[in-house]
């Protein structure tokens, strides 16, 4: 991996900065003030700070915001990837996350998994922000949330005190807290079928939401016609029942149309405070203890390098060290710093800090893909590119319909007894460590009752998307029976860990999907949307068996976008990996606090889900 930053090109600053951009609006110059960071790690090599955050994206940065906040405690947050303010217009331009997108740029981690044997063997993409603001940085901007059900059985599987944090009321507040809801203009509202309620949202955090400046035909279209033949529309998708079809809320500001994410809203409006260092370029390759006390180890610091050739820097932690380094990056952290699976270290010839043979496991993803209509009516869909006008720009897809098994199947109780009993049946199977096997046991057994039990929760979204020029509508399982993991394969940290998700492993996550992709073409084949479509263009409607429907699937299925689990917030003799107070199970100042902790799979887009946690996180860690 090349430096992203040459020595002499490195900043090495605290002040402001207040920078005029060139936009890609013409003839307009942003100014806005910025967090100055650095990128020389010499300037905090051998310091001691309070608390050493790992991670400065999503989560990272609320917790680099709210830690500060008290000027007696000093905070470093480490950055792998760029500060990504040389590129501003890609990541505030909300349509540019489609046509002048950061993925597979330096902005972007570009993994991708292992060989997936249920898609054909193909490796599939996974796209991460490798950049100040993380994922929030280059995702898709939906604001969504998931269901009471999901929230509290996660309380209920953490264990001991899970429910004095976590849990849907909990999880509620700290979403809450991180986002200022702005109403939809009125013209979009009554276009699109808008509906919310304001008593859900917050009010006062630092996230904006609001919906696009611009609408177009098929999403209205799409709402309509999803609502007579899926899930009717639901009024307010935020209170805890996210079942139903809605414009979902995007992350927003209505007051200049751009990206609201946690670099710009919790990172840049902080520029004054000295007790906060931001370094970006530089990779932490190992967390480093004090072993004296062997049940409660302390993290002291962390090393970290610009690339595998560079020197090798350590920076010092007072209190505490917190892993925000997402799904991927966090297990692999763990891992290489001697916390893990014993069997797995010692073929690796790491050194054993703690036993923890559940780091990397339980890994949970949405597998999804997309049919492409070719629209009647250019007009009906988004520009391809972008314009340069504010309103027209703010445009991003937001149509989802969340649904149940009642919409999907003819005889859903037979359907839902057959996934209860195979959920059953998944804990015993394979080769797992004892305490695995016993987490895999609680949480299949979790989704049996909360997940599958439930017609509240929906075990797949379908999306109406505008895509280059065509209407294209998405499905996505949320809750996979199937399950991965994360695993280094070697002690060098700058080679990607094995991501297998096992995609499809399981049986009936196909049965789900080829049954959404048979919904998909109810909802396209309903006025008012069918009036707005020409034709099928992919996979094309000489595509109709099951077998010709699971084969397309295998070869065009992938990620959307969602990993999580890795480091599941479960007890110790479970395979967890931290505890409620989010400490890393045998370190007493260790703490993991990104979409790694949560045991089972949202049906939701992570970002609100990360924001909440990291909110509560913050109040665990300051005693509020």
């Amino acid at each position: 991996m090349t430096r992203l930053f040459s020595w002499a090109a490195a900043l090495s600053v605290v002040s402001v900065f207040s920078i005029s951009q060139v936009s890609a609006y013409v003839g307009e110059v942003h100014n806005y003030t910025r967090r100055a960071t650095t990128g020389n790690g010499w300037d905090i090599d051998g310091k001691s700070f309070d608390y050493v955050i790992v991670g400065g994206g999503t989560a990272g940065l609320v917790l680099a915001n709210r830690l500060s906040a008290d000027g007696s405690n000093s905070v470093a947050v480490i950055e792998a990837g760029p500060s990504g303010y040389e590129d501003n217009d890609k990541f505030i331009v909300p349509s540019a996350m489609l046509y002048d997108s950061a993925v597979n740029t330096q902005y972007d981690w570009q993994y991708k998994t292992t060989s997936q044997k249920h898609l054909n063997g193909k490796e599939k993409s996974w796209p991460r922000g490798k950049v100040l603001g993380g994922s929030s940085a280059i995702n898709g901007l939906y604001y969504v949330r998931p269901s009471r059900e999901e929230a509290d059985a996660w309380a209920e599987l953490a264990g001991k005190n899970g429910w004095n944090h976590w849990g849907w009321d909990n999880l509620l507040n700290g979403m809450k807290k991180s986002e200022k809801l702005q109403t939809p203009l009125k013209s979009v509202r009554e276009q699109a079928h808008i509906e919310y309620d304001g008593r859900s949202h917050g009010r006062n955090g630092p996230i904006h939401t609001t919906w696009p400046a611009v609408t177009y035909g098929p999403v209205g279209a799409f709402i309509e016609s999803a609502s007579k033949v899926a899930v009717p529309r639901v009024k307010d998708a935020y209170d805890g029942e996210n079942h139903g079809t809605y414009v979902a809320l995007s992350s927003m500001n209505k007051r200049n149309w751009q990206r609201s994410f946690s670099r710009n809203e919790y990172l840049d409006p902080i520029s004054d405070r000295n007790n906060l260092q931001v370094l970006t370029g530089h990779l932490v390759t190992q967390v480093i203890f004090d072993r004296s006390d062997k049940n409660h180890v302390q993290a002291t610091g962390v090393h970290y390098k610009a690339s595998v050739d560079e020197v090798e820097h350590t920076v010092h932690a007072n209190k505490e060290v917190i892993l925000c380094a997402g799904a991927i990056n966090t297990p692999q952290i763990l891992q290489l710093s001697g916390i893990g699976s014993s069997d797995l270290l010692n073929r690796h010839g790491i050194d054993v800090v703690v036993d923890l043979p559940g780091v990397g496991e339980n890994l949970q993803d949405h597998i999804s893909f997309g049919l492409s209509f070719r629209a009647k009516n250019d007009k009906d869909v988004a520009p391809q590119q972008i314009t340069g006008n504010k309103k027209t720009d703010s445009y991003v897809n937001s149509a989802v319909s969340y649904v149940n098994f009642e919409s999907l199947f003819k005889h859903p109780d037979h359907v839902r007894s057959k996934l209860q009993a195979r959920a059953r049946e998944l804990a015993g199977e394979g080769k797992k460590n004892e305490a695995v096997r016993r987490g895999h046991e609680k949480t299949y057994e979790s989704m049996a009752q909360h997940v599958f039990g439930e017609d509240v929760v929906s075990p797949v979204e379908i999306l109406g998307n505008l895509i280059f020029g065509s209407i294209n509508i998405q499905a996505a399982l949320q809750h996979p029976l199937s399950r991965g993991y994360v695993r280094i394969k070697n002690k060098n940290p700058f080679e990607w860990p094995l991501m297998n998700p096992n995609y499809l492993k399981e049986d009936m996550d196909m049965t789900m999907l080829r049954q959404s992709l048979k919904l998909i073409r109810k909802i396209s084949q309903e006025s008012p949307l069918k009036d707005l479509i020409a034709h099928e263009d992919s996979p094309g409607s000489d595509v109709q068996s099951n077998e010709d429907l699971e084969n397309w699937i295998r070869e065009n299925a992938g990620t959307e976008y969602h990993p999580s689990s890795t480091c599941s917030m479960l007890p110790r003799s479970e395979g967890g990996v931290v505890a409620p107070n989010l400490k890393v199970h045998g370190t007493s100042n260790l703490r993991v606090a990104d979409a790694s902790i949560p045991p089972l799979s949202m049906s939701c887009h992570l970002e609100s889900v990360v924001y909440g946690i990291a909110e509560i996180a913050a109040d665990l860690i300051l005693g509020n």
